[in-house]
């Protein structure tokens, strides 16, 4: 069990045992760090492996005792397994470019975050600009309070507020026929304000696709917006099923991953850029 700047080897079996209650007693998702790792032989040997859950390296730990043939697990029962997801609310990288996000149940020993947990912590870094596009904003009146919060601060601290587009889809809105495109696309925007958007330092630049708002005969959409994603200052990303409501954040099974790979986000990036264009405005009051 050696890789590069990682042996749990030349450690003795008192160490580890040690270490292994200490870790047992942590909540199973917590992130290791150094301040877990009192002695510096464990933080030379753990080194490469903090940010992981702990219970990682409590099995990690599991097999070098029993390998030496001294271990016999003799802690108290197992809680339920409800209690073993920890949802965490700061963000930690770990040097992993993606992360997994979910809503809804989750399984026992989960290291997923949360996606109500994930977009504010998103909206609260924001320095630059901001990109959202989303199927459905519903219900979602706290959804950009985190964002308004961080306009604040960067108000407060004299730095300039940023960029917010927001991508909104018309094809849910009922309409009766072709003419009623710009009808539709007006109903959405003041759904949008009057249901997510709340009064703030910032204006939002509001765009739809007009194929969504677009209607047959009998009022059918052929065409939406499904998208769901969310770009901060072109570095990091959101992409996942979860419409930006309480039931996607929160009720709904849903999955996403925040990613912060550099090639992917551009790439993202780019795509909503030589799209941009081509979606129509939408002037907000």
């Amino acid at each position: 069990m050696t890789a590069t700047g990682f042996s749990l080897a030349h450690l003795s079996s008192s160490v580890l045992e040690s270490l292994w209650q200490a870790l047992r007693e942590l909540p199973p998702t917590t992130r290791i760090t150094e301040a877990h790792l009192h002695a510096e032989p464990l933080r030379e040997a753990i080194g490469p492996l903090l940010g992981q859950p702990a219970w990682l390296l409590v099995t990690l730990v599991e097999a070098v005792l029993s390998e030496r043939g001294t271990f016999s697990a003799t802690s108290p029962t197992s809680p339920d397994p409800a209690a073993l997801v920890e949802y965490r609310r700061a963000p930690i990288r770990s040097g992993s470019p993606v992360e997994l996000v979910w809503s809804g149940a989750t399984a026992p020993r989960s290291c997923a975050r949360s996606t109500r947990e994930a977009i504010e912590d998103l909206f609260s870094s924001v320095d630059r600009e901001l990109f959202v596009a989303g199927y459905s904003f519903d219900h979602a009146t706290d959804l950009f309070q985190p964002l308004a919060r961080r306009a604040e601060a960067l108000a407060a601290a004299g730095r300039p507020l940023p960029r917010v587009r927001v991508v909104l889809d018309c094809s849910r809105k009922a309409g009766a026929g072709l003419g009623d495109r710009v009808a539709i696309a007006h109903a959405v925007r003041d759904d949008f304000l009057r249901g997510c958007w709340m009064p703030t330092l910032l204006r939002p630049e509001l765009r739809y696709l007009p194929a969504s708002a677009e209607r047959t005969a009998d009022g059918f959409a052929s065409v939406s917006m499904h998208a769901k994603c969310i770009v901060v200052d072109r570095r990091v990303a959101l992409v996942g099923s979860a419409n930006f409501s309480n039931r996607g954040r929160d009720r709904n099974l849903e999955v996403g991953v925040v990613v912060w790979d550099h090639h992917f986000v551009q790439s993202l990036v780019a795509e909503w850029e030589a799209l941009w264009p081509t979606l129509h405005e939408l002037a907000v009051p």
